[in-house]
């Protein structure tokens, strides 16, 4: 599926790396409400082709990008396809950099909307006060990653080693390229749908530069410690809109348990738990997105 008719232009950023950046203006601008669509690691514009279709369809001016060191934006390594970053600090900087770019909150109410990664950085921007929003819409953020503790310990201290002695940028082990010929969508822990899990791939071949493998000890080393800063937030500082979490209950990519204790933490928060879902909830079965957009709809119309 094509993107919808939009801006898509590469911007520079305060820092000087270049983004790529879409916009898609409303149909109605004078009623239309706002919605920046953050996806997650691995992610870029395309891949929400039909997600922004739903969201014109229901009159929203759409702001997106994709995330410095993916899809088609700059900032990665030697290897572009390695998923690295030093901070997750600097996502939060371009976010922001992103809503002031576009003007800022809408006249007619601003929607953050964040999955994995992405909501771990709208969450964890909210919770910090560096943005502002009438409500957030998180699918299966990464609050916290699925390992037992001991596990955890080991894996993040060979993060720190690698990232003191030099290996920052080296995948972690046993972790690669993208390879367009070991996809499978048998036993995938994406999605459930098959026309969408094969239309996701298709994406990728048809835009090169936009294949990612895995991510680096650097990237990893980093999200432990958001993750971290994350928990302190949930448990000291009180979200300033409501937030609605879904939470993909067959999911194996980000830690379910962790979503579960942050909306209890979390007073502003309403948590959905969507039966028979993978990861991407926003390419499951018509059946879990119809359940979505449902709630979504019943979240965003007061505002």
């Amino acid at each position: 599926m094509d993107l919808p008719e939009g801006n898509i232009q590469f911007r520079t950023a305060p820092d000087g790396t270049v983004l790529r950046i879409g916009h898609w203006p409303p149909h109605a601008p004078d009623a239309a409400k706002r919605v920046f669509l953050c996806h997650g690691r691995t992610e870029f514009l395309e891949k929400y082709a039909e997600v922004i279709g739903e969201l014109l369809g229901r009159g929203y001016e759409i702001w997106s990008m994709d995330w410095r060191g993916q899809g088609l934006s700059g900032g990665k390594p030697a290897n572009p396809q390695k998923g690295h970053i030093g901070n997750f600090s600097i996502y939060l900087d371009d976010l922001a950099w992103l809503m002031e770019l576009a003007g800022g909150n809408g006249p007619a109410g601003t929607f953050l909307m964040g999955h994995s990664m992405g909501g771990h950085i709208v969450l964890r921007a909210l919770l910090e006060k560096r943005l502002t929003a009438d409500g957030a819409i998180l699918t299966a953020p990464m609050i916290d990653l699925p390992m037992r503790r001991a596990s955890r310990t080991a894996i993040a201290a060979l993060c720190r080693i690698a990232c003191l002695t030099g290996f920052d940028e080296r995948y972690i082990v046993g972790l690669g390229d993208y390879d367009a010929a070991r996809v499978r969508f048998d036993g995938n822990p994406l999605t459930g749908d098959a026309e969408r899990f094969a239309a996701i791939h298709a994406a990728i071949a048809a835009n090169p530069g936009v294949e990612m493998g895995g991510p680096t000890f650097g990237w990893l080393n980093a999200a432990f410690a958001s993750i971290a800063r994350l928990r302190h937030l949930s448990a000291s500082q009180q979200p300033t809109c409501p937030i609605l979490i879904f939470t993909a209950a067959a999911d194996t990519v980000v830690s379910v348990a962790a979503q579960d204790d942050a909306c209890n933490d979390l007073p502003t928060c309403t948590q959905i738990r969507m039966e028979g879902a993978r990861h991407e909830i926003l390419h499951e079965t018509d059946e879990i997105r119809r359940r979505f957009w449902s709630a979504f709809d019943n979240f965003t119309e007061p505002f």
